[in-house]
């Protein structure tokens, strides 16, 4: 049979794309938290300690003592950089304030690791919203590379714009600390 001569439902080649549907929530709940890969700041090839007080980095503010804001030094979990929150040496943190609506649910959620080339493989940071705190651990143990794990929380906004902050439970191994990217904050409800 010539081509000519094919039936018409084989003569005309038809694809399918299946398009995932948006998530409905993701649509209308954007992520409230500004810069939460850490991309907007001040130029940093391997890495650059940061001090308590510095607004450098675009929508944060450093807590507590120095961090580093890394570049090179190591993969990060989203973009070209992220955060040990330890300082060369330090024990830091870093907050941001955001818009929140009272009685809302939120979910929040970020990326944890550790470097494998710590003193102590297994470290542990708190994040405080509006002062209710929550403490994570990671362990590095045996890895050679970076190894981010989701981490998440969800909390009912206060009456005022909700402080997150994220800071480092560590008193020792000053210069390798628990590092953070990837921070989120979307309403559920």
């Amino acid at each position: 049979m010539s081509r000519t001569h094919w039936p018409a439902a084989l003569s005309v080649l038809t694809l399918s794309v299946a398009v995932a549907a948006p998530v409905p929530w993701q649509l209308n709940n954007p992520n409230l938290i500004e810069n939460g890969s850490f991309e907007d700041g001040p130029k940093c090839d391997l890495l650059t300690s940061l001090a308590e007080g510095s607004t450098a980095i675009t929508g944060w503010t450093v807590t507590r003592g120095p961090i580093d804001y890394v570049g090179s030094f190591w993969e990060h979990a989203d973009g070209k950089r992220s955060l040990d929150l330890h300082g060369s040496p330090g024990f830091g943190g870093v907050k941001q304030t955001i818009k929140t609506t009272p009685g809302a649910k939120y979910k929040l959620t970020f990326r944890f690791a550790t470097t494998p080339h710590a003193a102590k493989p297994k470290k542990k940071l708190a994040v405080e919203v509006d002062g209710a705190k929550t403490e994570f651990e990671v362990d590095a143990s045996g890895k050679s590379t970076m190894v981010w794990e989701r981490q998440s929380l969800t909390f009912t906004a206060g009456p005022k714009d909700t402080v997150i902050e994220f800071y480092t439970l560590e008193t020792e191994d000053g210069n390798c600390g628990p590092a953070i990217d990837d921070v989120k904050v979307v309403r559920t409800k």
